[in-house]
């Protein structure tokens, strides 16, 4: 089963519109993150820990809210096109409920970031925000269409399922790891930035990773 989700979630890699949803994705995070850092650190108003500690967690919860219900159908592989118009459409019909799950969204992103040694595996934190949009979109897509059946327990895999996306969030959290120290490095040495600010720049891109496991995921879905 965990290799069928695998080789389905490849094929939603196949799709441009995937491409160009995770590209908006990335520019979601970073352009807001340099411009409101730009602007706190001309006024000299926060350190840039804590700037990352506190609006980097709410752009990531927008950003892949946002994501991934405009890919949805892609994900489930009831469509060949994204939805661009149903995170608004979502918005509308029910407020209340995506209000919700952006806070639930923050809750999470939150308690992830203030543990040092999750806040590096930005893989595995997005696999867990994204699961979470993927679960808020079956069951809101069962209540605009009351011809599909949601039950809550349909949301949990296997055992050797979730040991198998785990295991590939992890993998590509220790390759973004690396790639992280490395770029660090890199860019420290070459444009003289500080590991935090290096970091405020390159986690987002790392955290691009994750998206195949939360495509595994909505394959299994």
């Amino acid at each position: 089963m965990f290799w069928d989700s695998l080789n389905s979630a490849l094929d939603v890699m196949t799709h441009w519109e995937t491409y160009l949803v995770v590209s908006v994705y990335l520019f979601s995070l970073l352009i807001p993150s340099i411009l409101i850092f730009l602007i706190l650190k001309k006024k000299h108003a926060l350190h840039i820990k804590y700037f990352r500690r506190l609006f980097l967690p709410i752009l990531e919860s927008i950003a892949i809210a946002v994501a991934v219900l405009t890919l949805f159908p892609i994900i489930f592989g009831v469509g060949d096109d994204a939805q661009w118009g149903f995170p608004i459409r979502a918005m509308k019909l029910s407020p209340g409920s995506v209000l919700g799950l952006v806070g639930i969204l923050l809750v999470v992103a939150y308690i992830i970031d203030v543990i040092p040694k999750l806040r590096k595996l930005q893989s595995i934190k997005t696999l867990v925000l994204g699961s979470i949009c993927l679960i808020f979109a079956g069951i809101f897509v069962s209540f605009i269409n009351p011809v599909i059946e949601t039950d809550l327990t349909s949301f949990i895999p296997g055992f050797w399922f979730i040991c198998g996306i785990i295991a590939t969030s992890a993998v590509l959290s220790k390759v973004g790891h690396f790639v992280f120290v490395s770029f660090t490095r890199e860019l420290g040495n070459k444009f003289n930035l500080r590991e935090d600010v290096a970091e405020l720049l390159i986690l987002p891109i790392i955290a691009t990773m994750g998206f195949l496991p939360v495509f595994i995921y909505g394959a299994w879905l």
